[in-house]
């Protein structure tokens, strides 16, 4: 009995092991707390830096104290703003409270300003007094009617340091009305801003019947150092190419797409060898990254007689624009 006994005891495995297991909740009471309002200064800006200027406006800078005071003391947060379309913002007022905030917060230091809706007239001259370093201006115009092309014009005239300018017309209204010329601007950027090297100007479709033609390439021939330049269903000719192509000998890059006034014939192919890059007026649109509308091809079309002497037409005298 006693070696049967001391047998099965030899041979029985060794219970295992187990690793002690706190109490529930005891261990969650032991780990560190994070504060994210301890966050380094340099930490806090480069998360910051990864958000939406609006959701900087409306959300992050409201967490805290601390974040509240990056978000309103710190300009170089503010060096780059882009106010894009957000559903906070969903009146004007609103989409221009937030505007002159962002701006008042870079303390002189915006280099570069990008609006998807367009404030008034008021907001420019600001814009230009209080961000004289501005490099970068890039407008998305959806409806015009709070600007007129004066106080654009007055405001670019403040920014010598200007280097690129785009006006995009994202809508047929915003293309319909006495925003559809900007060669007024043309002059006054090539009359004040001798660092320009990238020009965009896009209208949201082509209008064969637009009154416009060459006036605003004879104004962008001026500006000698210009560099990359996309007109987007533009009135241009053969004169006004040929004007650009002379003026600015500086031109790499040229987007001339729905531009169908335009004729590449046998000279000006001679005249465009020297360019890096070239998108010609019937070149695919898979990359262009505005809306934009169906050319307006037929001079006896409703749709043509109907957009041509629209009520926002500059040169017709029975246009509200006309007098602005």
């Amino acid at each position: 009995m006693a070696s049967s006994s001391s047998s099965s005891i030899r041979h029985r495995r060794p219970p295992l092991v187990e690793h002690e297991v706190p109490p529930e909740g005891k261990g969650n009471e032991e780990e560190e707390t994070r504060d994210w309002a301890e966050l380094p200064l340099d930490a806090l800006l480069a998360v910051l830096g990864r958000l939406d200027v609006v959701d900087i406006l409306v959300g992050a800078g409201h967490v805290c104290r601390p974040w509240r005071r990056a978000a309103r003391e710190e300009p170089e947060l503010w060096r780059n703003i882009h106010i894009r379309r957000h559903a906070k913002l969903a009146a004007a007022d609103q989409i221009e409270a937030a505007m002159g905030a962002a701006v008042r917060r870079s303390a002189g230091r915006c280099e570069a300003f990008w609006a998807d809706d367009v404030a008034g007239d008021q907001f420019f001259l600001f814009l230009a007094d209080a961000a004289p370093q501005l490099k970068s201006l890039r407008l998305f115009f959806t409806s015009c009617y709070k600007i007129s092309k004066r106080g654009l014009n007055v405001a670019i005239k403040k920014l010598p340091m200007l280097e690129e300018l785009e006006l995009s017309l994202n809508t047929s209204s915003a293309t319909g009305s006495g925003f559809c010329s900007f060669a007024e601007t043309c002059a006054a950027a090539a009359g004040a801003c001798p660092l320009l090297k990238r020009l965009r100007l896009n209208k949201h479709q082509f209008h064969w019947g637009s009154d416009f033609g060459d006036s605003e390439a004879m104004e962008i021939a001026k500006i000698s150092g210009l560099q990359s330049l996309q007109l987007f269903g533009n009135s241009l000719g053969n004169d006004g190419l040929t004007a650009i192509l002379d003026g600015c000998v500086s031109l790499e890059s040229l987007d001339i797409r729905h531009c169908f006034n335009v004729e590449m014939d046998g000279e000006m192919g001679a005249r465009r060898a020297r360019l890096q890059t070239l998108r010609l007026p019937d070149d695919s649109m898979d990359d262009y990254e505005l809306s934009f509308g169906s050319p307006v091809m037929d001079p006896g079309s409703p749709e043509e007689e109907r957009q041509y002497w629209s009520p926002g037409d500059p040169d017709n005298i029975f246009s509200s624009w006309y007098f602005r």
